[in-house]
């Protein structure tokens, strides 16, 4: 039986891949942006000693890692995640210095978040929401055979055989895929929901797949049929990995590993954690995963490796301690739960799961293990307890929230429990409406937000009902279990109506003289980019409608310009970016040129201007536009930051001080977004590397922070509220030990709740 070995924490989000190295080291990957090494000679139970071996140049998230042993680039370590990018780097830190985390190659061609790796005999093959795989030529680090045809994202991709380029890949549209070269020569259909997952065999005649549908199937490889389907997970399965022994081990959404023998589960180990995202099985047959509590954890069947009595004590009761929601449990039944007695009669199955209530009235789940009952959380109702259940389409929830997407439309219905992962409520509510896959990250911000972040270990009470899904709420430090600061999560405004926007640009464009008017061949160009506003299209946008409509239309006409930006930066993929600096040119050019023109009247221009920046912030296209890297390869704002936050500053300076601009009826709106945007520099600071590395750097935020704070906390609370956040952000940082006079006329000024949460970490900074 497989106990464990060792906890290691180090991740600041969730673990999503793993590969291992050797029977000593592993490679891991996460939402933290970083990949990191660890080496378990040196580990005792837990040791959050580790090495970053690659940090994202733009904070993305890593979602896939594979370590490559390769006669072409030496031993390496794949990465790929959010930008697109695949990077090669060494498994360990000794390349890694300030301003050089971009790993030593560098493969590019996805246009979509990369979500998974791997590695055979010279080939690299990878999949991407893009709905393509790329099999790679690593000695030109050029893509080989591009894999399309999926109507969805293809979540995985293996290679069955290097030498005759067959490969198979799995798609969110429910189909596995066979390939000869870049020719799909076979689809296999069978599961009832997206195929997350695939295993070969080590025989080659046969794969495994696991599902949404909580199954897995094994397949014969020629002819298609399935051999065997495999039940026993409770909720969607997310990796698959086999020991040298034939054994099968799997990962799901229900907290489980489970190793599998002749289609039988014959261990479940439960974890302390909502998702078990990845798995792999190192040469020693242990098994290391990663959940969405930041954890690496690794199990053995070795007793000479397995942690001390203590350590697996704690980790017991870290599992015991957990609360389940009673939505997660299948078999729960309200009524009749029997006591302790219960637990004396054998599980019919491994891994099958009872409820008791204990004598105490406290309803546990327990779940059979090793020929044992073992606890395995406390079931619990709600956040706040069991008296607070909603019910939403034939079922009971946590949480029903009124999200209103969309103005003028009735809002949506978003249901979720409390110990629900948010990234899966997340996606089932944008299947369940049809909405683009783009707003999953603006809805898993929305979930925590409006739930205060909960988790395993920890509940609150409920929040109102109805919320609004809109990207002007403020940070959210409700979710911090320790203090509010640092808060890391930037203030966006990606979300848009095409159809609204199309209205809006034929309205204006019919209003031009025929030399400022595009052709009706333009327009349908744009009506076409913005129902589908891909990369590409919104390249397209920026570089060749957008600066037309900003130099030529009328002042008033200019905002349907703003929008369009605003809603075009979010999309457009590091990779384009690489290949061309056109857009960044365009972009530096529209801002300062606009700057420069609005008046104290223009304040709904302003707002618009100021979110444009905001999405700015979390986009390559800021890192073009304003950073520097000498020769010591230090990270630095250059000239044109300064130029263009001393046109912001004078814009600031005319806004608040101005009787006309402060009656407007946007002027709220259009001092809260400038906030925002200061306060989305301070968390670009913590999330780039390169700054973080070098806060340093981030001087220069803090300057244009103190420039206009003042002028922002007297003209607004709400925009008074986000300027102090970003100062704590930036003293968290250590770029500043300045508590400045602005701050104290703050403290003046308000006195609610929440600032008094940041005005405590501010002054213990």
């Amino acid at each position: 039986m497989y106990k464990l070995r060792s906890t290691l924490p180090g991740h600041e989000s969730d673990v999503r891949g793993i590969t291992a190295v050797s029977n000593e080291k592993i490679v891991s990957g996460s939402r933290d942006g970083t990949a990191r090494a660890w080496d378990l000679s040196l580990t005792l139970d837990t040791n959050p000693n580790n090495e970053i071996c690659f940090s994202s140049p733009t904070g993305a998230f890593v979602n896939a890692v594979k370590f490559i042993r390769s006669n072409i680039v030496g031993d390496m370590v794949a990465v790929g995640g959010k930008d697109a990018i695949i990077y090669l780097a060494e498994p360990h830190a000794s390349f890694v210095k300030p301003g050089d985390d971009f790993g030593k190659y560098q493969l590019i061609g996805h246009q979509g978040n990369v979500c998974a790796l791997h590695y055979s005999d010279n080939v690299l093959i990878s999949s991407s929401w893009d709905c393509t795989a790329k099999v790679w030529d690593l000695s030109s680090c050029s893509v080989k055979y591009d894999l399309v045809g999926h109507s969805a994202s293809v979540w995985d991709a293996k290679i069955v055989d290097a030498a005759s380029d067959t490969f198979l890949t799995c798609s969110a549209d429910r189909t596995i895929r066979k390939w000869k070269g870049s020719k799909e020569v076979a689809r296999f259909t069978g599961h009832n929901d997206v195929v997350r997952k695939l295993l070969v065999l080590p025989s080659g005649k046969e794969f495994v797949s696991a599902s949404n549908d909580c199954t897995l199937k094994i397949w014969d490889i020629e002819t298609g049929n399935v051999l065997q389907t495999l039940h026993g997970h409770d909720s969607f399965i997310y990796d698959i990995a086999i020991l040298s022994n034939g054994d099968l081990v799997s990962t799901a959404e229900d907290r489980t590993v489970r190793i599998w023998r002749e289609g039988k589960t014959i261990q479940a180990i439960t974890l302390p954690c909502i998702s078990v995202w990845c798995v792999d099985v190192l040469p020693n047959d242990d098994i290391a995963v990663g959940g969405s509590d930041k954890m690496v954890y690794v199990f053995t069947a070795s007793a000479d490796r397995q942690a001390t009595a203590d350590g697996i004590k704690q980790f017991t009761s870290h599992v015991q301690n957990s609360t389940i929601s009673e939505q997660s449990i299948d078999n729960l039944k309200k009524t009749d739960i029997p006591g302790y007695d219960a637990l004396e009669r054998p599980g019919k199955e491994e891994g099958a799961t009872i409820m008791v209530k204990s004598p105490a009235g406290v309803i546990e789940a327990h779940q059979w293990s090793g020929g044992q009952w073992t606890k395995i959380g406390d079931v619990v109702g709600s956040a706040g307890g069991s008296s607070s259940k909603k019910s939403f389409d034939g079922k009971e929830w946590d949480y029903v929230f009124d999200v209103d997407v969309e103005d003028g439309k009735p809002p949506l219905k978003l249901p979720y429990n409390a110990n629900e992962n948010p990234y899966t409520a997340a996606e089932r509510f944008l299947a369940d409406h049809d909405l683009p896959a783009s707003y999953k990250g603006e809805v898993v911000r929305f979930i925590e937000q409006n739930t205060a972040g909960i988790s395993l270990d920890q509940t609150t009470g409920t929040p109102g009902d109805s919320s609004n899904l809109a990207p002007s709420a403020a940070p959210a430090t409700s979710q911090k279990r320790y203090g509010v600061l640092p808060e890391k999560t930037p203030i966006l405004f990606k979300e848009f109506n095409p159809e609204s926007l199309i209205k809006g640009f034929n309205k204006f464009n019919g209003e031009q003289e025929d030399s400022t008017a595009f052709a009706s061949s333009i327009v349908r160009n744009v009506e076409d980019s913005l129902r589908d506003l891909n990369s590409k299209n919104a390249i397209f946008l920026i570089t060749k409608i957008i600066p037309k409509i900003l130099s030529s239309w009328k002042p008033t006409q200019k905002l349907i310009g703003f929008d369009l930006l605003r809603a075009s930066i979010p999309r457009v993929t590091t990779v384009d970016l690489i290949q061309s600096t056109e857009a960044a040119e365009e972009v530096l050019k529209l801002l300062l040129s606009s700057l420069d023109e609005v008046t104290e009247e223009d304040l709904t221009l302003i707002m618009m201007i100021a979110r444009v920046l905001c999405n700015l912030t979390t986009s390559t296209l800021f890192v073009q536009l304003f950073f520097d890297v000498d020769n010591n390869n230090q990270v630095s704002l250059n000239e044109f930051y300064e130029d263009f936050t001393n046109k912001l500053n004078v814009v600031v300076k005319i806004v608040t001080s101005s009787d006309v601009a402060s009656s407007h009826k946007f002027f709220k709106n259009a001092v809260t977004s400038i906030a925002s945007f200061l306060y989305d520099l301070t968390a670009l600071a913590h999330n780039n590397s390169s700054l973080s590395k070098n806060p340093t750097a981030a001087v220069a935020f803090y300057a244009i922070l103190d420039e206009i704070a003042e002028d922002l906390i007297h003209a607004d609370e709400e925009a008074a509220y986000r300027v102090c956040v970003a100062l704590g952000n930036l003293l968290v940082l250590k770029v500043t030990s300045n508590k400045p006079s602005w701050y104290g006329a703050c403290k003046k000024l308000y006195n609610g709740a929440r600032f008094k949460d940041v005005y405590s970490d501010i002054d213990t900074a």
